[in-house]
């Protein structure tokens, strides 16, 4: 067997899948509990990280760690949600690695945020334990393939209700002048390797100044349906404060701008979900 010396943890979510299909290689080692079904792996391996990690090569060069608990409603709650911290600590204690790369959230930056809160501590714990080439990105609003649950994210709870559920009419808690800037994971992806082919030592946002309100994706998503299903659907809002989720205010961080086309994105994601 190939001396591993790239290993990925959590390869089947959006981001996972880019970053596995554009470093698959026989010394790169692939884990999650759901293996990507479109992705020929070289070496793909079930893995529960509540479980021992003891047939793994302790011995590794690099690092990504994208496992965390789904974004779900259900899951909002820190006994779930504490798992990622406890998580770090097992592979902290376990391997023996030159370089870590790991996936925070714009999430760290809302006030008393569930998963914020969580991404924080992960944060400090990796700062603390003395990597040398620690990386950490902070992405905002990220989309790609997706094969096993769609979170709870708006994009995705439009598909649930109105593809999936068969609903026809639906009320969601936003303002819908709340804006989002979305990003692509395949040029997110790209960015992230080539990032990490340097031994630099950082913390950076991701995102995309090119926003879009919630009204604007639901008028897209209702022409989509429209055209795809011959169906009408009421899509309403209840939120009375405005919310804004960019990288646009977001100043004690260095970010990285995709300079992407938000509208596009949110299109090609509906037509080939």
């Amino acid at each position: 067997m190939n001396k591993i010396e790239t290993i990925i943890f959590g390869c089947s979510g959006s981001i996972g899948i880019e970053l596995s299909n554009i470093i698959n290689s026989k010394k790169t080692l692939f884990l999650s509990r759901k293996k990507p079904k479109n992705l020929k792996l070289i070496n793909w391996k079930y893995l529960n990280l509540d479980k021992n990690l003891k047939n793994l090569p302790r011995n590794i060069g690099k690092i990504y760690f994208l496992s965390s608990p789904y974004y779900l409603k259900k899951n909002m709650n820190e006994k779930i949600l504490k798992k990622e911290l406890f998580w770090l600590k097992k592979i902290l204690k376990y391997f023996n690695f030159n370089q870590f790369i790991y996936f925070s959230s714009s999430s760290v930056y809302l006030k008393n945020h569930k998963v914020g809160n969580i991404k924080k501590k992960c944060e400090n714990l990796l700062r603390v334990s003395k990597i040398k080439n620690l990386q950490i990105w902070r992405p905002f609003n990220i989309i790609g393939n997706y094969e096993n649950k769609l979170s709870d994210h708006f994009h995705n709870l439009l598909i649930k209700n109105f593809i999936i559920k068969k609903r026809r009419s639906s009320n969601f808690f936003g303002n819908d002048k709340d804006e989002r800037g979305y990003s692509s994971a395949k040029k997110f992806v790209k960015l992230v390797v080539k990032y990490a082919n340097h031994k630099n030592k950082f913390i950076l946002n991701y995102g995309n100044k090119n926003t879009i309100t919630v009204n604007k994706i639901a008028l897209i998503f209702k022409k989509f349906m429209k055209d795809k299903y011959n169906r009408k659907i009421n899509i309403n809002f209840k939120g009375i404060k405005k919310n804004i989720n960019t990288i646009n205010s977001m100043k004690s961080v260095k970010t990285v701008e995709s300079r992407e086309n938000s509208t596009k994105i949110l299109k090609y994601y509906f037509k080939n979900f």
